[in-house]
């Protein structure tokens, strides 16, 4: 799998978004201590600064990216270095997105574009791009979330956002199963990163979902260990799972309502 490759692919990289924080980085450092050296980092992030002290400290040959991938001319860049560099990507980890707690109205046309565009719109162009430069024993992961399971009032982009990811990232491994190229869907609690503004962090420190809160080291050992026994879904926590299964037995309306009250929302 992911770390047996290597020796036989031309100029074998793994490409991981979101690099600079958070889960992304939590990911970046496992690689970084489990993947032979022949391997090559290309992390993308939108802060240069920190991509490049990043890249310092690991011991992989790393190419930062700084980039907004709500931005459409990160695409042509990315596209245009792999088509240059040759490269064989051998995993790729779709990782950066962004949070949007609140009433829906109470967020601009803008915001809610922005959201879709980052944990929407970029994973599937980005996914499609790297695809022609994948071999068999590649593979792709996807971080959706728990909230991906139901409808969330109070989070309802962020919610929809997450499922439209988990539906994709199965329905892709189906397809790419010819291929030997695994698809792998994350689906983590909120874990205390910078994902978070100071406001967002106290809200959910307040909240009831405090008490589902993530490590996201953890969340990126076991999605690691699930991409190599080619799992195409893997929940990290015991609550998480146990959402799973509440959405499958208990009318969504029933949950949706309790969630609705929980959160406390005012419209």
């Amino acid at each position: 799998m992911i770390d047996q490759a290597y020796y036989e692919s031309k100029n074998p990289v793994v490409i991981v978004t979101g690099a600079s924080s958070g889960l992304g980085l939590a990911f970046v450092r496992l690689l970084d201590e489990t993947l032979p050296e022949e391997i090559s980092f290309w992390l993308i992030a939108r802060d240069e600064e920190k991509l490049r002290r990043l890249a310092e400290g690991l011991q992989h040959a790393t190419r930062c990216f700084a980039l907004d991938l709500k931005e459409e001319y990160s695409f042509a860049v990315i596209e245009d270095a792999l088509r240059s560099d040759g490269v064989t990507v051998q995993l790729l980890v779709n990782n950066a997105g962004e949070g949007m707690p609140g009433h829906f109205e109470t967020h601009s046309v803008a915001c809610h574009r922005s959201l879709c565009a980052l944990n929407v719109s970029a994973q599937v162009t980005l996914t499609s791009i790297v695809l022609p430069y994948m071999e068999e024993g590649s593979a792709v992961i996807f971080t959706s979330s728990v909230a991906a399971f139901l409808p969330q009032p109070g989070f309802a982009t962020y919610a929809a956002s997450k499922a439209f990811i988990l539906s994709f990232g199965r329905a892709l491994a189906e397809e790419l199963r010819p291929r030997h190229i695994g698809v792998t869907v994350t689906c983590p609690n909120p874990m205390l990163t910078e994902f978070f503004t100071s406001e967002e962090r106290e809200k959910l420190l307040s909240s009831y979902k405090r008490f589902s809160i993530e490590d996201p080291v953890l969340v990126a050992k076991k999605t690691i260990a699930a991409v190599r026994k080619r799992k195409v879904v893997v929940v990290t926590s015991l609550l998480g799972r146990l959402v799973r299964l509440f959405s499958k037995v208990v009318p969504q309306h029933w949950i949706i309502r309790f969630v609705a009250k929980a959160a406390k929302e005012k419209p």
